[in-house]
Protein backbone atom coordinates (compact mmCIF):
# COMPACT_ATOMS: atom_id res chain seq x y z
CA UNK A 1 0.00 0.00 0.00
CA UNK A 2 3.31 2.44 -0.06
CA UNK A 3 4.18 2.32 -3.52
CA UNK A 4 3.75 -1.05 -5.30
CA UNK A 5 -0.48 -1.39 -6.16
CA UNK A 6 -0.59 -1.84 -9.54
CA UNK A 7 -0.50 1.16 -12.12
CA UNK A 8 -3.73 2.52 -13.60
CA UNK A 9 -2.78 2.79 -17.38
CA UNK A 10 -0.40 5.70 -19.12
CA UNK A 11 -3.15 6.61 -21.11
CA UNK A 12 -5.29 7.40 -17.68
CA UNK A 13 -2.39 9.28 -16.43
CA UNK A 14 -1.83 11.86 -19.30
CA UNK A 15 -5.46 12.37 -19.68
CA UNK A 16 -5.87 13.66 -16.30
CA UNK A 17 -2.70 15.64 -16.53
CA UNK A 18 -3.96 17.58 -19.74
CA UNK A 19 -7.28 18.02 -18.42
CA UNK A 20 -5.35 19.55 -15.09
CA UNK A 21 -3.56 21.55 -17.24
CA UNK A 22 -5.54 22.31 -19.98
CA UNK A 23 -3.06 22.09 -22.25
CA UNK A 24 -1.33 19.12 -23.84
CA UNK A 25 0.76 16.62 -21.76
CA UNK A 26 4.02 17.45 -24.30
CA UNK A 27 3.18 21.06 -24.61
CA UNK A 28 4.10 20.95 -20.50
CA UNK A 29 6.27 18.31 -20.62
CA UNK A 30 8.78 17.28 -23.00
CA UNK A 31 9.00 14.00 -22.01
CA UNK A 32 6.22 11.96 -19.46
CA UNK A 33 7.44 8.53 -18.65
CA UNK A 34 5.64 5.35 -17.59
CA UNK A 35 4.41 5.19 -13.27
CA UNK A 36 7.69 4.69 -11.32
CA UNK A 37 5.34 3.91 -7.60
CA UNK A 38 1.88 3.23 -7.50
CA UNK A 39 -0.03 3.68 -3.97
CA UNK A 40 -3.72 3.54 -3.33
CA UNK A 41 -4.94 7.19 -3.94
CA UNK A 42 -2.27 8.16 -6.85
CA UNK A 43 0.69 7.23 -8.53
CA UNK A 44 3.91 8.86 -9.95
CA UNK A 45 5.55 9.35 -13.16
CA UNK A 46 9.27 10.79 -13.68
CA UNK A 47 9.20 13.91 -16.41
CA UNK A 48 10.88 16.17 -17.96
CA UNK A 49 9.79 20.04 -18.06
CA UNK A 50 9.55 21.37 -21.62
CA UNK A 51 11.70 24.57 -21.51
CA UNK A 52 13.88 23.78 -18.73
CA UNK A 53 14.55 20.37 -18.99
CA UNK A 54 14.11 20.06 -15.31
CA UNK A 55 13.57 16.51 -14.24
CA UNK A 56 10.65 16.11 -12.14
CA UNK A 57 8.40 13.68 -10.18
CA UNK A 58 4.48 14.12 -11.46
CA UNK A 59 1.88 12.94 -9.03
CA UNK A 60 -1.70 11.89 -10.32
CA UNK A 61 -4.68 10.96 -8.48
CA UNK A 62 -6.13 7.21 -9.77
CA UNK A 63 -9.33 7.55 -12.00
CA UNK A 64 -12.55 7.28 -9.68
CA UNK A 65 -11.43 7.65 -6.49
CA UNK A 66 -13.25 10.30 -5.19
CA UNK A 67 -16.33 8.44 -6.11
CA UNK A 68 -14.74 5.49 -4.34
CA UNK A 69 -13.95 7.22 -1.70
CA UNK A 70 -17.93 8.65 -1.20
CA UNK A 71 -19.59 5.05 -1.51
CA UNK A 72 -16.92 4.22 1.43
CA UNK A 73 -17.77 7.18 3.30
CA UNK A 74 -21.95 6.78 2.80
CA UNK A 75 -21.35 3.47 4.31
CA UNK A 76 -19.79 4.59 7.12
CA UNK A 77 -21.89 7.53 7.73
CA UNK A 78 -24.62 4.36 7.54
CA UNK A 79 -22.79 1.84 9.71
CA UNK A 80 -22.28 4.76 12.55
CA UNK A 81 -25.91 6.26 12.19
CA UNK A 82 -27.18 2.37 12.56
CA UNK A 83 -24.43 1.88 15.56
CA UNK A 84 -26.06 4.68 17.30
CA UNK A 85 -29.71 3.84 17.04
CA UNK A 86 -29.66 0.17 17.98
CA UNK A 87 -26.33 0.74 20.76
CA UNK A 88 -27.29 3.81 22.55
CA UNK A 89 -24.65 3.48 25.13
CA UNK A 90 -22.33 4.32 22.12
CA UNK A 91 -23.70 7.65 21.72
CA UNK A 92 -20.96 9.14 23.96
CA UNK A 93 -18.38 7.94 21.61
CA UNK A 94 -20.21 9.99 18.78
CA UNK A 95 -19.54 7.62 15.89
CA UNK A 96 -21.05 9.90 13.15
CA UNK A 97 -18.90 12.87 14.03
CA UNK A 98 -16.10 10.49 13.93
CA UNK A 99 -17.08 9.33 10.39
CA UNK A 100 -17.51 13.66 9.94
CA UNK A 101 -14.03 14.01 10.55
CA UNK A 102 -12.46 11.47 8.73
CA UNK A 103 -14.31 12.81 5.73
CA UNK A 104 -12.81 15.89 5.92
CA UNK A 105 -9.48 14.53 6.23
CA UNK A 106 -9.99 12.12 3.39
CA UNK A 107 -10.94 15.18 1.13
CA UNK A 108 -7.77 17.04 1.82
CA UNK A 109 -6.23 14.06 0.99
CA UNK A 110 -8.15 14.14 -2.23
CA UNK A 111 -6.77 17.99 -3.04
CA UNK A 112 -3.23 17.86 -4.09
CA UNK A 113 -3.02 21.88 -3.73
CA UNK A 114 -3.48 21.40 -0.20
CA UNK A 115 -0.27 18.68 -0.52
CA UNK A 116 1.13 20.93 -2.79
CA UNK A 117 1.14 23.62 -0.54
CA UNK A 118 2.25 21.33 2.71
CA UNK A 119 5.50 20.18 0.20
CA UNK A 120 6.23 24.53 0.12
CA UNK A 121 5.55 24.67 3.79
CA UNK A 122 8.43 21.64 4.26
CA UNK A 123 10.80 22.36 2.05
CA UNK A 124 11.55 26.15 3.42
CA UNK A 125 10.73 24.60 6.96
CA UNK A 126 13.98 22.21 6.57
CA UNK A 127 15.89 24.39 4.16
CA UNK A 128 18.88 24.78 6.51
CA UNK A 129 18.96 21.25 7.87
CA UNK A 130 21.63 19.77 6.89
CA UNK A 131 21.45 16.22 4.90
CA UNK A 132 17.98 16.37 4.78
CA UNK A 133 16.31 17.93 1.32
CA UNK A 134 12.75 18.10 0.69
CA UNK A 135 12.13 18.83 -3.66
CA UNK A 136 10.31 21.40 -3.98
CA UNK A 137 6.42 21.82 -5.70
CA UNK A 138 6.76 23.25 -9.25
CA UNK A 139 3.39 24.96 -8.91
CA UNK A 140 2.29 25.94 -12.31
CA UNK A 141 1.97 22.62 -13.12
CA UNK A 142 0.17 21.34 -10.08
CA UNK A 143 -4.04 21.30 -9.24
CA UNK A 144 -6.17 19.89 -8.06
CA UNK A 145 -5.79 16.23 -9.71
CA UNK A 146 -2.54 16.16 -9.80
CA UNK A 147 1.20 17.89 -8.38
CA UNK A 148 4.52 18.09 -10.13
CA UNK A 149 7.51 18.04 -7.60
CA UNK A 150 11.43 18.15 -8.09
CA UNK A 151 12.73 14.60 -8.75
CA UNK A 152 14.59 13.22 -5.47
CA UNK A 153 17.02 10.43 -6.94
CA UNK A 154 18.70 8.03 -4.48
CA UNK A 155 17.99 4.73 -2.94
CA UNK A 156 14.34 3.60 -1.58
CA UNK A 157 14.62 3.25 2.22
CA UNK A 158 13.28 0.27 2.43
CA UNK A 159 15.75 -1.20 0.65
CA UNK A 160 17.80 -2.45 3.14
CA UNK A 161 20.40 -4.46 0.60
CA UNK A 162 20.94 -1.03 -1.37
CA UNK A 163 21.63 0.47 1.20
CA UNK A 164 24.04 -1.78 2.54
CA UNK A 165 25.81 -1.79 -0.28
CA UNK A 166 26.37 2.20 0.04
CA UNK A 167 27.88 1.50 3.57
CA UNK A 168 25.37 3.33 5.37
CA UNK A 169 25.15 2.28 8.79
CA UNK A 170 21.26 1.45 8.94
CA UNK A 171 21.20 1.56 12.99
CA UNK A 172 22.29 5.40 12.50
CA UNK A 173 20.35 6.11 9.62
CA UNK A 174 17.35 5.29 11.73
CA UNK A 175 18.24 7.39 14.32
CA UNK A 176 18.67 10.31 11.91
CA UNK A 177 15.32 9.85 10.47
CA UNK A 178 13.98 9.60 13.67
CA UNK A 179 15.39 12.25 15.27
CA UNK A 180 14.79 14.92 12.11
CA UNK A 181 10.91 13.63 12.40
CA UNK A 182 10.87 14.72 16.06
CA UNK A 183 12.77 18.01 15.20
CA UNK A 184 10.54 18.73 12.48
CA UNK A 185 7.09 18.60 14.60
CA UNK A 186 9.08 20.22 17.79
CA UNK A 187 11.05 22.94 16.20
CA UNK A 188 8.67 23.56 13.16
CA UNK A 189 5.32 22.38 14.22
CA UNK A 190 4.85 20.18 11.25
CA UNK A 191 3.68 16.74 11.39
CA UNK A 192 4.87 14.36 8.40
CA UNK A 193 1.93 11.86 8.94
CA UNK A 194 3.27 9.92 5.63
CA UNK A 195 7.32 9.46 6.47
CA UNK A 196 7.64 5.66 5.55
CA UNK A 197 10.35 4.01 3.82
CA UNK A 198 8.65 4.65 0.58
CA UNK A 199 8.69 8.07 0.46
CA UNK A 200 12.25 8.60 2.02
CA UNK A 201 15.63 8.35 -0.43
CA UNK A 202 19.10 8.01 0.42
CA UNK A 203 21.37 9.69 -1.47
CA UNK A 204 23.95 7.62 -3.48
CA UNK A 205 26.80 9.88 -3.16
CA UNK A 206 27.64 12.67 -0.62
Amino acid sequence: LQDRLPPFSQAEAEAAVAQSLEKPVLQAFASFGPSVAAASIAQVHRARIAGTGEDVAVKVLRPGIERAFRRDIDAFYLAASLIERTLPSTRRLRPTDVIAHFEGVVLGELDLRLETAAAAEFAANTESDEGFRVPRPVWHLSARRMMTLGWAEGVPLGDNAAIDALGVDRTELGERVLTLFLKHALRDGYFHADMHQGNLRLPRTG
